[in-house]
């Protein structure tokens, strides 16, 4: 065990006491499993209503806590729905602006690897490259470039052109792993359009390796870790049967993943979580698994475009060793809420780190869940 994973867990041996006070207070909160809780607490803000009136009116919400890493999200049951914005507006702009990823320029205008981490210094798979990042958001970070299309529509991405991207990523990393004995975190990620943030159309993943973790995994590791030593048990297992047995957001299974509305969303409107149950590592996490975990996401996919959403990110996370740990990924759901093209994040996220949802993932799980099973065109 690391010196990383050691710290992890006597941090979460101490919050255990912690934990405990809490349990003792007046909140209530529904069990759907012996060891994993589902809490929330319901408030209002009373206002008097223009619209209805100016009579005084109650506008419910719920603070929600996350079960695995504690952290809490505000869940509003708004009348909201997401316009499907003009693609061709954003498709012309960029057909505008220089695009590095396009085939005849891509060898010229993007950097390569050293020779001792990636032999020829570019990795390909199929048409897909993996690059390295002049914006490096970590010691390995990738650029993996889907393909020659500078422009693939949310509809239109499929496990066969999600395939090549995702397997050179995964080697990219693999790669990493060899060669570097410190780098213990991984992740593949996407910024799917400029509402996600991509500032280029052209489809591409950023695998990065680093040796220290992102905050979400640092808090998916301690929890997972906590729970281990609080309940003798593994969390992700306890989690699915929850969610099953609930069957308030489980959406449904693909090969060896399982899918479900998160509980506690990220975003603005509800996300979904990917869990690998029998992957707790980089190295456990195979080629055969991707076309299952592409399959259910092109189906996600296919549900948020019903939504008119149009954009998002996704991040999928593996460490390189922890038997607490599960390899999972989330796909949250990106837009431009009103027509003068305002952020969906604003100051709770961005400074109170509190997600702001306006409807709750029960609500949205129907029609995934009907789309997820729904046969691939």
């Amino acid at each position: 065990m690391s010196r990383l994973y050691r710290s992890i867990v006597i941090r979460a041996q101490l919050s255990i006491e912690e934990d405990n006070v809490e349990k003792k207070s007046t909140l209530s909160y529904r069990n759907f499993s012996m060891s994993v809780s589902f809490k929330k607490i319901t408030s209002s803000a009373r206002i008097l209503n223009p619209f209805k009136g100016h009579t005084l009116d109650d506008l419910p919400f719920e603070i929600r806590f996350d079960p695995l890493t504690g952290e809490t999200g505000h869940v509003f049951n708004l009348p909201f729905k997401a316009e499907k914005p003009r693609m061709e507006d954003i498709i012309k702009r960029s057909a505008e602006i220089f695009c590095p990823f396009c085939p005849e320029v891509l060898e010229k205008s993007t950097p390569a690897f050293p020779e001792d981490i990636i032999p020829g210094g570019r990795l390909r798979v199929g048409k897909a490259s993996v690059i390295p990042n002049l914006v490096p958001f970590d010691k390995y970070a990738g650029v993996t470039v889907f393909s020659d299309e500078h422009y693939i529509s949310m509809e239109n991405l499929t496990p066969e052109t999600m395939k090549d991207p995702f397997l050179a990523s995964l080697f990219f990393l693999r790669r990493v792993e060899a060669v570097d004995s410190t780098v213990s975190f991984f992740s593949i990620n996407w910024n799917y359009m400029p509402p996600a943030g991509s500032s280029i159309v052209h489809p591409h993943l950023q695998p990065n390796g680093s040796a220290i973790p992102t905050n979400q995994v640092r808090l998916q590791l301690q929890g997972a870790a906590k729970y281990a030593l609080e309940h003798k048990g593994d969390f992700w297992s306890a989690l699915m049967e929850a969610e099953k047995r609930s069957d308030e957001r489980y959406v449904g299974e693909m090969g060896p993943t399982f899918w479900v509305m998160s509980f506690v969303p990220m975003g603005f409107l509800p996300d979904v979580t990917c869990i690998f149950p029998e992957r707790r590592s980089l190295s456990e996490l195979k080629e055969d698994d991707l076309l299952p975990f592409l399959e259910g996401l092109t189906r996600i996919l296919r549900a948020y475009f019903d939504e008119n959403v149009t954009s998002f990110n996704l991040a999928l996370f593996a460490v390189r060793d922890d038997p607490n740990f599960r390899v999972n990924a989330r796909v949250c759901p990106r837009l431009l809420p009103r027509p003068i093209g305002n952020s969906d994040i604003a100051f709770p996220q961005m400074l109170h780190r509190e997600s702001f949802t306006v409807y709750p993932p029960e609500s949205l799980c129907g029609k995934f869940r009907e789309a997820f099973h729904r046969q691939s065109r």
